[in-house]
């Protein structure tokens, strides 16, 4: 009889966003020999399955959380012992309590580009980012696996690091999907946004930029998300008098992908957005900025999609307006974008992350 391997899963923050969608595929995806913790610091949805221990660790930051972690991981008496983080600022103590304090096996997944630490928002996170920028470099190859979203992210965070980045994308193409689109131009356009209400979404372009055109009265918009921007976008929405409807408790998004004419993502910067690759996969013509990482994997260089640059509300509102008048391109970009999705497949992608996982062994 096999023995059972232990992996603990450390989501410090969970939420109804890519990441922890990514997180739910990856490990819902592995058989009954693996036993699952999933450790976090609030509550989150159960995954269904009988391997997988849901654990709140009661502390205030993600690292007073790892002294906690260390005496749960240095007690458990399994023989295998696999631990699994996210994100820089998760990864870091990882390798230093898991890796170098308990000598176990640890794999890192990667979601945000290594320009991600030139975005800040105050001097305390400039500086914060700058430590947390070092950290990375001297640490990260003693990690025994590292894996990120995107081939772009798996590039430049290997050169920064000096040590091989696996790419295993985020699995979120459903070939099975077939959609219909039917839109004609000169018709209202129905514009769609899934984010988070963040500084990183950058949801004031498209704001702006629906403001800019001449078409406000034939857009309707819709943005899903949470986030502290929320009342700004809102006051924004008001004071401009954009026809626009916000939801901020929806999980179940395929209703919105169906029902939109154009998906709009604005960010500043991405590991690689799942909602843009599922509104891709039910074939909805997509504008994106320029983002890092993924973009042009995404939108082969804008074969597949329209780009603008990041920031630039004025072009976006050029690329709604063209939208409205000639939609024609839009939708052969879609076409062109729904072909070469394969390669976000969940199928694919989940095989891969259980295949990366047996280099533990």
């Amino acid at each position: 009889m096999k023995k059972k391997i232990k992996i603990y899963l450390f989501n410090p923050y969970p939420s109804l966003g890519g990441v922890d969608t990514t997180l739910k595929r990856f490990f819902l995806s592995l058989d009954l020999n693996y036993e699952i913790e999933y450790l976090s610091l609030k509550k989150t949805e159960k995954f269904n399955k009988q391997n997988i221990k849901n654990t709140v660790i009661n502390s205030s930051s993600t690292f007073k959380a790892f002294f906690k972690i260390y005496n749960i991981v240095k007690k458990d008496t399994h023989e295998n012992k696999y631990f699994f983080s996210t994100q820089y600022f998760v990864n870091v103590w990882s390798v230093i309590f898991i890796k170098l304090i308990l000598k176990e096996k640890l794999f890192i997944y990667e979601v945000l580009p290594v320009s991600y630490f030139n975005y800040y928002n105050s001097y305390k996170e400039l500086i914060k980012n700058k430590i947390l920028k070092i950290f990375v470099k001297f640490l990260y190859k003693y990690a025994d696996i590292i894996a990120s979203c995107s081939k772009e992210l798996s590039k430049d965070l290997s050169k920064y690091v000096n040590k091989e980045v696996i790419t295993i994308y985020n699995p979120c193409y459903k070939k099975s999907i077939k959609i219909k689109r039917a839109y004609k131009k000169k018709q209202k356009i129905r514009i769609l946004n899934i984010a988070r209400f963040e500084s990183q979404k950058d949801h004031f372009t498209l704001l702006k930029a629906i403001n800019h055109t001449n078409l406000k009265d034939q857009i309707n918009l819709t943005l899903v998300g949470y986030g502290k921007n929320l009342k700004s976008i809102k006051e924004f929405i008001k004071v401009n008098k954009i026809n626009a409807k916000i939801l901020t408790k929806e999980n179940k998004l395929d209703k919105f992908y169906k029902n939109n004419d154009l998906y709009v993502c604005t960010s500043v910067f991405e590991g690689l957005p799942t909602t843009v690759v599922e509104a891709a996969s039910y074939g909805m013509p997509i504008i994106s900025s320029d983002f890092k990482t993924g973009s042009n994997e995404i939108f082969k260089n804008g074969n597949a999609g329209s780009i603008f640059k990041v920031g630039d509300h004025k072009e976006l509102s050029k690329l709604i307006m063209q939208f409205y008048k000639d939609p024609k391109i839009f939708f052969s970009k879609a076409t062109n974008c729904r072909e070469n999705l394969y390669r976000f497949s969940i199928k694919k992608n989940t095989d891969l992350f259980k295949k990366t996982i047996k280099r533990l062994d």
